[in-house]
């Protein structure tokens, strides 16, 4: 889960809405998806909610807007006001059918035709500009929408009432099953990693294909027998941990600080995991990480890294657009060597 209002997610993939108020759409999620151009999520009822099923929407919103930072009594309206149309649906629970939302005169609107029927669980599947909803053999779309990066996002209105979530990386499955237990197993590892006193054992050739600098370390003479030893000094080792991980699942996983993720990917060219956690940062941004996580960024995109300076520009916009995510107001621009509303600062030419 990349964030969440009032809500709770375990392991297994169960979503319920724990805090808020009863029967407001104040309560929600947005799910973390390795690929924002192609992805695939699907809501179903466990046993335990077969004979009280609750209404939801379901939808996706573009990677550039992750929500208010306060609670708001409607988060639905939010999200559905800020992407374009299309992009939502909402089950409910009286007829068990599936409508199109929209907002008219300030509130969020179902449209008057269902688009299903009978449904008994939701699938959305999301393909460079093309969005689908589907349940069993009942389809809705597939609608263009702009050609942009989007996460799945659920609304939920009713406390204690749970649904599955279970997001899709769209990869075969045979690929998404090897590398699984490539990671799992650790079998005929030809290299390791020691990380302040932590051996952490890899495959060269997994590395290799996901990082250009561990290609080319591994490719310009060091070819010898045995498990090659690579010391890294400059991160934890459990952050150095979850990039592996990374590198062999595309997961994050749910508990790591996304900021020292960033800088080590940066470091080693890991430009996937560095999208993956750049992600994660702007949508948990808060008044408890902003200045740290903001130095970090902005350290790689002060050395001219275009992919960091992508990033410092989002975040540097949603910082001065939300002073309350800073401690310290008014908003410190000395702190970056920056000039008021200019991104790059003086720097920037």
């Amino acid at each position: 889960m990349l964030r969440g209002w009032n809500v709770s997610l375990d392991r297994d993939g169960t979503l319920e809405k724990i805090s808020g108020k009863g029967m407001i759409w104040d309560a929600g999620a947005i799910l973390e998806v390795p690929d924002p151009q192609c992805f695939e999520v699907k809501l179903s009822f466990p046993a335990r909610a077969q004979g009280k099923r609750m209404p939801f929407i379901l939808g996706i919103t573009q990677t550039s807007f992750t929500g208010p930072i306060h609670e708001v009594p409607d988060l639905s309206k939010v999200f559905i006001e800020k992407n374009p149309t299309k992009c939502f649906v909402e089950f409910s629970k009286q007829n068990h059918k599936v409508h199109h939302c929209f907002i008219k005169e300030g509130s969020v609107k179902m449209e008057p035709m269902a688009c299903m029927s009978a449904v008994s669980s939701l699938t959305l599947r999301y393909d460079s500009g093309s969005l689908t909803f589907s349940s069993e053999d009942k389809t809705s779309g597939p609608h263009n929408v702009p050609n942009t990066e989007y996460v799945p996002c659920v609304f939920l209105v009713e406390k204690n009432v749970p649904i599955v979530v279970h997001v899709s990386r769209k990869r075969k499955a045979a690929v998404e099953g090897l590398n699984d237990k490539l990671y799992r197993d650790r079998k005929f590892t030809d290299a390791e990693f020691v990380c302040m006193g932590r051996r952490i054992p890899v495959h060269r050739a997994v590395l290799s294909a996901a990082s250009v600098v561990f290609e080319r370390m591994w490719s310009s003479g060091m070819r010898e027998a045995g498990s090659l030893e690579v010391v890294i000094q400059d991160c934890e080792p459990d952050v150095l941990e979850a990039a592996v991980k990374y590198m062999y699942k595309a997961e994050l996983p749910s508990d790591c600080d996304p900021a020292p993720l960033f800088d080590l990917a940066r470091k080693y060219e890991l430009d996937n995991l560095a999208e993956a956690a750049g992600r994660r940062m702007l949508a948990n941004l808060s008044a408890d990480n902003a200045l740290a996580w903001a130095r970090i960024v902005h350290l790689h995109a002060d050395a001219g890294d275009e992919r960091a300076g992508s990033l410092w520009e989002k975040l540097y916009s949603k910082l001065a657009s939300e002073p309350s995510l800073l401690r310290t107001e008014p908003f410190p621009f000395d702190v970056f060597g920056l000039r008021p509303g200019v991104p790059g600062g003086e720097n920037s030419k």
